[in-house]
């Protein structure tokens, strides 16, 4: 392993291994630029036939081939997580876990710690169990080349989880890559942005936070945010903080600093629900719970409780975490049946607001929250379980 492999910082953040220092703040007025092609209120109507329709449970049905899942029987598929610390992450691997057994196949989790080192040494791990698959949660693949290099030449297959937005893979993953799954990261910024156009009538001041050493993911949705508040809220406008995911646990005193000197800001909008269990004790700092609101994005348990609460937070996207795990089981099945990968796992997102977050049973398992989706009956049919 090289040594710039092991020097890779700890991150806060499901989906990447890197980091950078500091923090800037950008100033972005959604109506400068280009000439908006929405009046207020036209923007306002669009905004609120998309929240209306964002807010049901999304319909859901297993994509891709049916196909022989009992040709995987008695392989592996190694899912290396960034850290099976993280909620979803841990909704990942017991997808896979639970999916695998099924058909006689085994899914193993192996914990990456937030470390670059230890990601790699789970592949060499996999690789020395003859795994089937590899499948890469949340660690960019080029903090740990060398291993993905080494399961290229044991001949086994490697898919990315969680690095990019649904659509043609990037053309920066290394020859081991054949395939990726993943939720959308896009789709949540313009979601977000629709409800604040519509819950702000047109005239929001919002602060968006960032992780600029995520590029890969934040990216999509920070661009998404913006380019939805431009097209719908001409009257919006937004400045954009790059917190370090590093710096996350900073985000308490960094949000109450940021409130005291931006009396007028009325929204925050951060990357992640991981942001927002330290941003939401700054607002309370602060003493602005009353004036300042949270929207954020993967529906985490402890922040959906403070939306049902009312503290706070009125608005969150999220898809269902272990309706996830086993969509990658089925990715992992059938590279291990020998098929190729599918190009969507077809994962559905959901906003929760304040207006149906009362339907929810935040006390029943989380892929409830989606609908009535029995993802197990349709997973079986799909791969020919009787």
């Amino acid at each position: 392993m090289d040594r710039g492999e092991s020097s890779r910082r700890r991150t806060w953040c499901a989906i990447a291994l890197a980091g950078t220092a500091g923090a800037s703040v950008l100033a972005l007025s959604a109506s400068a630029g280009a000439t908006s092609r929405m009046t207020t209120a036209q923007g306002i109507a669009e905004a609120q036939k998309l929240v209306t329709q964002y807010s049901q449970p999304p319909k859901w049905k297993p994509p891709g081939a049916p196909f022989d899942a009992s040709k995987a029987k008695g392989k592996s598929i190694w899912y290396v997580s960034l850290s099976l610390s993280i909620p979803f992450e841990q909704y990942m691997a017991q997808g896979i876990k639970q999916g695998a057994a099924l058909v006689g196949a085994k899914g193993v989790g192996f914990d990456g710690k937030f470390s670059a080192n230890d990601a790699a040494r789970g592949i060499r791990l996999a690789i020395q169990s003859k795994a089937s698959v590899i499948m890469l949660g949340g660690v960019e693949p080029s903090t740990v080349s060398p291993a993905l290099s080494d399961a290229k030449k044991a001949g086994i297959p490697v898919i990315m989880v969680n690095t990019q937005d649904p659509g043609p893979m990037r053309k920066d993953y290394p020859p081991a890559v054949i395939g990726m799954a993943t939720h959308s990261f896009s789709w949540p910024g313009r979601a977000e942005a629709d409800f604040v156009t519509v819950d702000s009538k047109g005239k929001g001041k919002i602060l968006f936070v960032s992780t600029n050493d995520l590029p890969k993911i934040t990216g999509p949705e920070k661009d998404a945010f913006l380019s939805e508040t431009k097209r719908v809220c001409p009257g919006c406008t937004v400045k954009v903080l790059n917190v370090p995911s590093s710096q996350w646990n900073q985000m308490t005193t960094k949000t109450a600093s940021y409130i005291r000197a931006n009396p007028d800001v009325e929204y925050i909008v951060p990357d992640f629900d991981g942001m927002v269990i330290f941003a939401l004790p700054g607002v309370h700092s602060a003493h602005a719970q009353d004036k300042v609101k949270i929207v954020s994005f993967n529906a985490t348990p402890s922040v959906m409780k403070a939306l049902k609460n009312k503290d706070v937070v009125v608005a969150e996207t999220g898809g269902p975490n272990l309706l996830q795990g086993w969509a990658l089981a089925d990715q992992g099945l059938r590279v291990a049946a020998g098929l190729k990968p599918i190009p969507d796992i077809g994962v559905q997102d959901r906003l929760f607001t304040r207006a149906n977050i009362g339907s929810i049973d935040l006390g029943a398992q989380e892929s409830t929250w989606y609908g009535k989706i029995d993802y197990v009956a349709a997973y079986k049919k799909l791969w020919g379980v009787k």
